[in-house]
């Protein structure tokens, strides 16, 4: 289940953690994901340091495929600790995420994550960008994965409409899947795959109310850290998710080719049709007619609509 406990929020609002999540608040750059008892922070949609609870103090973890020095030297030199207890080790990590970053950097040359990149920056424009407070969906998780129930979203999200936010109960779930280029579209993750899989997985009202449960704790700790950026309600903001609510499924295309006839014979196809009036989920495609990630429920359109582009 994913959710942080009582002392794990505590470290990160007033504790051993908080100059971490201080230094995450100042870099754009960077994004906190919560998971079940340990967080990610990610950078270009990587995950540069993973941070997990343990009973007297916090694991601290960097993915050393990211240095590609000899033998990693790079990496070793900063002699990391890995288990924290004391700020000054805290301190340590926090100097390191320049070379951090660095490696990273390097890594994505040769090894390009372009889609994943782009679902950190939906996050950032739709939870801390200067814009974020008119938009109408919050990100409550990327690369979503649960093995249990062999459930994966590339993004998880609450739609709150701008017209009803002064009631904090007046939200619903959203499933996102982004594609980047057409290369994407086909094959075993492409959006045929994707409708067939959104259905089953919601066709299991036992699913759906176990994600609905965490996307509501990640959303309202997310809050409580102060790392979403919207004007606040003076009522009750602690938001609640219904499973009567029939949740969204959207397809969000970046960087599609409109000269390839390939989109439109997915969409046109049968296998792809049996699915979009599903009783399950609302399937909605975004548009937007200037460059940009914000997510706004006028730029959600049913399928019939998006079919009329192609005509």
């Amino acid at each position: 289940m994913r959710g942080l406990s009582n002392e794990f929020m505590a470290s990160l609002k007033n504790g051993l953690l908080k100059p971490i999540l201080e230094r995450i608040k100042k870099d754009d750059t960077l994004m906190l994901a919560i998971r079940g008892g340990y967080i990610n922070i990610y950078y270009r949609g990587g995950n540069l340091i993973k941070i997990t609870e343990q009973p007297t103090s916090f694991e601290l973890y960097f993915d050393q495929k990211y240095d590609l020095s000899e033998n990693r030297s790079t990496f070793h030199l900063l002699n990391l600790p890995k288990r924290i207890t004391e700020h000054i080790q805290v301190a340590k990590w926090i100097s390191s995420i320049a070379v951090l970053k660095e490696l990273m950097d390097f890594w994505f040359i040769e090894n390009p994550r372009l889609e994943r990149e782009a679902q950190q920056l939906v996050e950032r424009e739709n939870n801390r960008s200067s814009i974020s407070g008119i938009t109408e969906y919050f990100i409550t998780d990327i690369e979503y994965a649960d093995s249990l129930n062999s459930s994966k979203f590339d993004i998880t999200a609450i739609k709150w409409p701008a017209k009803g936010r002064t009631n904090s109960r007046n939200c619903r779930a959203s499933f996102i899947e982004m594609k980047y280029g057409d290369e994407q579209l086909t094959g075993t993750s492409g959006l045929i795959k994707h409708i067939a899989d959104i259905n089953r997985f919601l066709s299991n009202r036992m699913n759906y109310s176990k994600i609905l449960e965490e996307m509501t704790t990640q959303f309202n700790q997310f809050d409580e850290l102060g790392l979403l950026k919207f004007n606040h309600p003076q009522n009750n903001t602690v938001v609640r998710l219904s499973d009567f609510n029939k949740p969204e499924f959207i397809f969000l295309l970046a960087n599609h080719n409109p000269r390839s006839p390939k989109l439109k014979r997915i969409l046109s196809s049968p296998e792809f049709k049996k699915h979009i009036h599903s009783d399950n989920f609302n399937l909605r495609f975004y548009v937007n007619s200037d460059a940009g990630y914000a997510l706004h429920i006028d730029n959600m359109l049913t399928y019939d609509e998006y079919m009329i582009r192609f005509t």
